[in-house]
């Protein structure tokens, strides 16, 4: 588990950057389209993380979640679906090209999710990433948590996602989200 965590690596800014900037191309008429958020540990400058890229596509249209879909299978993404959380649709690379481009090249790992602009998930990405952008401190907590975590022998995926979830959802609460919404990302993570 130790070797899949990695420090903080600049480059992936840039590598969202890069994504953003075809994925904006590939849905630029969609006006339902308000944002693409660079979201997760790799938007944390100084956090460690597993090198791979959490982007948040942010509708406001649900009605149109078909024709954003559309646009993204034809850049090479395959649609995972809700996945249990509503409001929060993801879709993997079909290969290391994706998105496509001409001419193909290497993209950073990632996991492209849309999210409504009134989900849970979306709100729950968002806190997090904008208090730990903010706070030097909790980067330093949460990293050493999970380099903690990873050190430990015999740790699975699993069982390192869940015990992440407690610091998660006490942070959460911290940032005022209610029992009800705290109990749903619960859910979610396990």
């Amino acid at each position: 588990m130790k070797d899949l965590i990695k420090a903080y690596d600049p480059e992936w800014k840039q590598s969202f950057d890069d994504i953003k900037m075809v994925l904006i191309s590939a849905l630029k008429e969609q006006s339902t389209v308000i944002d693409i958020e660079h979201v997760g540990s790799t938007a944390i400058p100084g956090m460690v993380a597993k090198p791979i890229l959490d982007i948040d596509i942010i509708i406001r249209e649900k009605a149109l979640l078909s024709i954003v879909t559309a646009h993204l299978q034809d850049l090479g993404y395959i649609n995972r679906g809700e996945q249990g959380i509503p409001g929060r649709f993801a879709f993997r690379q079909s290969s290391e090209y994706v998105p496509l481009t001409n001419p193909k090249t290497k993209k950073q790992s990632h996991h492209l999710y849309v999210c409504f602009s009134d989900s849970l998930a979306l709100k729950n990405h968002l806190l997090i990433r904008d208090a730990l952008l903010n706070d030097n401190q909790l980067v330093a907590s949460y990293s050493k948590l999970k380099l903690d975590l990873a050190n430990e022998k015999g740790m699975t995926r699993e069982e390192y996602t869940i015990r992440k979830t407690t610091f998660i959802l006490e942070l959460l609460a911290n940032l005022g989200l209610d029992s009800k919404e705290l109990d749903e990302i619960y859910r979610a993570n396990r």
